[in-house]
């Protein structure tokens, strides 16, 4: 079996994530490096986390995460920030002790920042040291480390596709496309128009997985392409290698989050009675005769919107999300349901008899012929969502192997179907293969 390791000691960007890991070990909706640009880059937040632990308002703060040298610039900078986006909480979290410390926290405490330095032990850094939680579990935050890792990889195969292949439009749509659903929605002021914004990128960009597999074979990328290229798909999704419909379907199934997200987001504030945050009404020529916004948005999002806040976990159902796909790989080893599910109830809060609930909000917010998920079939006992980016199926292979073995062994897994070893395996040699190069 293939590996890879994660710095003991990590820096910069490394650094950022495993605080990250930390906060999303704990339960929290974690949303990273969102950039907001008009003509040129304003300002680069590191980290922003969301707690749903309640079916109230979600509370946000502001997180700087910092592995070299800081002073009080940074904790200016960072008040600025949050006085920017009117968050009642920031934190910046520092790797390297300052002389300083107590003078600096006793300050950043007066204006509403939160200071906390990190120092690193034998076996590395404490994760307790950044949340003081004893729910951050450290092989959660181990995985989760693997998971940002994977994702920056496969953004940075993006970035250098997009220069090194001009002439390619899919590359410069799905870098546009993760950009409005990194960046842009954050800085848009209502939940209803970061939704119209989502659902008119996708009018832009119908089935932009399809459309970029048959642009990769030479044909136009404009055309009216409804599937993946066989021979591209079976690559993909039989053989496990490395194509570039990983990085489209990871874009498309963070965009259908964004939309999960928000559409929780609106009940939320909605219910709270902060119109003004949920998107309130639109004047007709400015007279008094008014619509409300949602009622522009498609109507398979409000039926699905009116059915999934009828359940009594609803507001669980962004973290839920996340931890299934980035975490769990977007599948279920029917040989383990049970401890399956029990797992993502412990990791996210969804009570165990609401799980199936939770996972039918995909397909009543994105109604699709045959439902969301496939499998399993008579030669691999796994329930995957279709379409997921494979290398972060080797994520979730990876958490079942650790999980549920003693010797942390594939070969201990006590699976039926013919394939289904194989294919776990096989998930988990494409992530050591990308992580590696």
């Amino acid at each position: 079996m293939a590996t890879v390791s994660l710095p003991n000691l990590p820096k910069e960007k490394e650094f950022e994530e495993f605080v990250s890991a930390v906060y999303q070990a704990v339960g929290l909706f974690v949303e990273r490096n969102i950039i907001e640009k008009d003509v040129e880059e304003i300002l680069e937040l590191d980290v922003i986390l969301t707690n749903y632990s309640s079916p109230q308002v979600p509370a946000l703060e502001l997180l700087e995460v910092k592995s070299g040298k800081w002073g009080f610039p940074d904790v200016f900078k960072l008040l600025g920030w949050k006085t920017y986006l009117n968050l009642p909480v920031a934190r910046l979290i520092v790797q390297q002790a300052n002389k300083k410390l107590d003078l600096y926290q006793k300050k950043g405490e007066d204006l509403g920042v939160h200071i906390r330095s990190v120092s690193i032990g034998e076996t590395g850094f404490d994760p307790h040291q950044i949340a003081d939680s004893p729910n951050a579990d450290p092989l959660d935050v181990s995985l989760w480390r693997f998971s940002y890792w994977l994702e920056r990889k496969l953004l940075e195969r993006l970035k250098k596709k997009k220069k090194t292949h001009p002439d390619k439009k899919c590359f410069q749509a799905l870098d546009k496309y993760h950009s409005l659903v990194n960046n842009g929605l954050f800085f848009t002021p209502t939940i209803v128009d970061r939704i119209e914004a989502l659902y008119s990128a996708f009018q832009e960009n119908p089935r932009i997985s399809a459309k970029t597999g048959h642009e990769l074979i030479g044909e136009s990328f404009d055309d009216d392409h409804s599937q993946v290229p066989q021979d591209l798909f079976h690559q993909t999704y039989y053989q496990a290698k490395q194509t570039d419909i990983n990085i489209s379907t990871l874009i498309e199934h963070r965009a259908r989050l964004a939309v999960l997200k928000n559409a929780v987001d609106y009940k939320l504030y909605k219910d709270a009675g902060d119109e003004q945050k949920a998107g309130g009404k639109l004047k007709i020529l400015g007279l008094d005769y008014e619509i409300p916004l949602l009622q522009l948005l498609p109507n398979s999002f409000q039926n699905g919107l009116n059915d999934i806040s009828s359940d009594t976990h609803f507001y669980l159902y962004p973290s839920f999300w996340q931890w299934f796909m980035w975490f769990f790989g977007g599948f279920i080893l029917l040989d383990y349901e049970e401890q399956e599910h029990r797992l993502l109830s412990m990791k996210t809060g969804v009570p165990m008899d609401q799980i199936p609930r939770a996972f039918e909000a995909y397909q009543r917010l994105f109604p699709l012929e045959n439902g969301w998920f496939a499998g399993p079939t008579a030669q691999s006992n796994i329930k995957m969502l279709k379409m997921f980016p494979v290398p972060f199926m080797g994520i979730g292979a990876n958490f079942r192997r650790l999980i549920y073995t003693e010797g942390q062994n594939f070969d201990e897994l006590e699976l039926s179907g013919i394939y289904t070893q194989n294919d776990l395996i096989s998930w988990n040699n494409l992530v050591v293969e990308i992580l590696d190069s």
